[in-house]
């Protein structure tokens, strides 16, 4: 195997098609593909579990929690400069 420029490989047609026939073969989602796990490194297979409606529920009373919060912290800051404001003038 000889190297040659990547100029030159550029510019004659032959070797250019050389070059791209030494190319390796490119698989472009390779990524998505796993190789098999061996046996004793599979996961035991187990029944679905359904979706719990307690975690679903907290998750809802912090999102409310925090808004509000968010919400009080808001309303106050704003009353704060509102009241700063008729003050001044």
């Amino acid at each position: 195997m000889s190297t040659m420029s990547p100029e030159l490989a550029l510019v004659d047609p032959e070797l250019r098609a050389d070059a791209v026939a030494r190319l390796p073969p490119i698989y472009a989602n390779a990524f998505l593909d796993f190789p098999a796990l061996p046996v004793e490194l599979r996961p035991a297979p187990r029944a679905a579990a359904a979706p719990r409606a307690s975690a679903a529920l907290a998750y809802l009373a912090l999102a409310l929690a925090r808004t509000f919060v968010f919400e009080a912290a808001v309303f106050a800051a704003v009353a704060v400069v509102v009241l700063l404001i008729s003050l001044v003038g």
